[in-house]
């Protein structure tokens, strides 16, 4: 039978040594060697005195392998096992007022970021209380609870105020437990009877192919069933107020819509891309319940209005998408601003306006640019030099021609010529006085 082998990372200051004495204390425990940590005069007597010494060299030597040369050399005088051991509690778990206090204040400091993972935040919460549970630092599983209902971030606000309105008492394993299921429940994959057919639009027609009559349902954005036509010569009517559609058989739009309501950049094609990573796990839920899975994440270039090309960063890969999104509550959270007025809406950050949207027929808000692919995403040629020109403007503080034109004959805008300078309406905005 083949012996099995155990392969640790060596043991430096910076490793959890409450599990690694766990760890090297399973590894001791396969060799019958477990007895050394004792000390010698803690085995058994039925062991001879030269049968316990040998015991405590194997283990002994079972051990230092396992160090990095850093603990090793603070550990070499120490010629028993059981001695070994406690030296290396002395060194790797600090029991002073001082580590106790940087400890606690990770516990009181440990929050969820809004859209991070549930199960990492758990995960480092777990080695904080364990690395105080080291210390001999006890908390009450109750006050522990409470501790980390408040890491949870705004969004988890009905969450904490079920736990807590729902039970006179609770203990720090049951918010475990209580938060594992909900994160779980939040990335359910339901499979629906049908592919998803509307990105806001709720529901489908139905015709009844043995009636001459039919009935054409058709869910406004309050979900009210509004319309009802005759179908025995194929017209129909409703006065349902329709926001956008996508049936199955249709092209993937270029446009890019400026949502709202989706929680990440998102879009159906591939090779928009210029960086991708893919993944296993994922679903996006539409409008009518639908499901689709995502296949990765990436980063997408795309030309604003103002010809700057910008990055759309964590964009996720959606194949059966129809639509090409971007996410407001995303740039949101990044610290960028939206605002819409006459049929525009503008996202800017400070005063710089970086993306703009122009509201269409359809009461959608589209993107007023282009993606760049292919080698446009890397080349810098690939800009007009009209475009070129506006950029260095709108760098230099939006500087006249005259100052642009001087500032590259001396060879400081990296070479490009300045040519004639478009109408900016931001210069314009910025004369004007107040009456």
């Amino acid at each position: 039978m083949a012996s099995l082998k155990y392969e640790i990372p060596l043991l430096d200051r910076n490793t959890r040594f409450a599990l690694r004495q766990i760890k090297m204390q399973a590894v001791l425990t396969q060799m019958d060697l477990e007895d050394a940590l004792l000390g010698i005069d803690k085995m058994p007597s039925t062991l001879t005195d030269e049968e316990k010494k040998r015991k405590d060299r194997k283990a002994l030597t079972q051990l230092h392998p396992h160090l990095s040369n850093e603990i090793l050399q603070d550990v070499t005088k120490e010629k028993t096992a059981a001695a070994l051991w406690k030296r290396l509690e002395q060194i790797c778990m600090l029991k002073t007022l001082t580590s106790k206090l940087h400890m606690k204040q990770r516990l009181y400091a440990h929050r969820l970021e809004e859209g991070a993972s549930v199960h990492e935040h758990l995960t480092v919460f777990k080695e904080i209380l364990s690395n105080l549970e080291a210390m001999e630092v006890q908390y009450d599983k109750e006050d522990l609870g409470l501790i980390l209902l408040c890491s949870l971030p705004p969004s988890y606000s009905t969450f904490r105020d079920t736990i807590l309105y729902s039970r006179e008492s609770l203990t720090v394993d049951e918010v475990y437990d209580s938060l594992t299921s909900y994160d779980k429940m939040k990335h359910l994959v339901v499979k629906p009877d049908s592919q998803g057919e509307g990105l806001i639009v709720r529901g489908r027609q139905d015709w009844n192919a043995d009636d001459d009559r039919g009935r054409t349902q058709e869910r406004n954005h309050r979900g009210k069933s509004k319309g009802r036509s005759k179908s025995s010569n194929r017209e129909d009517y409703s006065d349902g107020e329709l926001l956008v559609a996508s049936v199955n058989d249709s092209k993937v739009s270029e446009e890019w819509i400026l949502d709202s309501g989706c929680t990440f950049h998102m879009s159906p094609n591939r090779d928009w891309f210029t960086t991708y990573e893919t993944v296993s796990e994922g679903v996006v839920l539409m409008g009518n319940n639908a499901s689709c899975k995502i296949a990765g994440v990436g980063t997408i270039k795309v030309k604003m209005f103002d010809g700057v090309v910008r990055t759309l960063s964590d964009v996720r890969h959606v194949p059966k998408l129809k639509r090409n999104l971007i996410s407001l509550s995303t740039l949101d959270s990044k610290g960028y601003r939206y605002t819409a007025e006459s049929g525009v809406l503008k996202i800017s950050k400070g005063s710089l306006v970086v993306m703009k949207g122009q509201k269409k027929i359809t009461k959608l808000y589209v993107l007023q640019g282009s993606t760049v692919t292919g080698d446009a995403a890397v080349a810098s040629s690939s800009l007009s030099d009209d475009d070129i020109t506006k950029i260095w403007h709108m760098r230099l503080g939006h500087m006249n021609e005259n100052g642009m034109t001087e500032l590259s004959k001396r060879g400081l805008l990296d070479g490009q010529a300045i040519c004639k300078l478009n109408f900016c309406e931001h210069c314009v905005f910025g004369k004007q006085k107040r009456v």
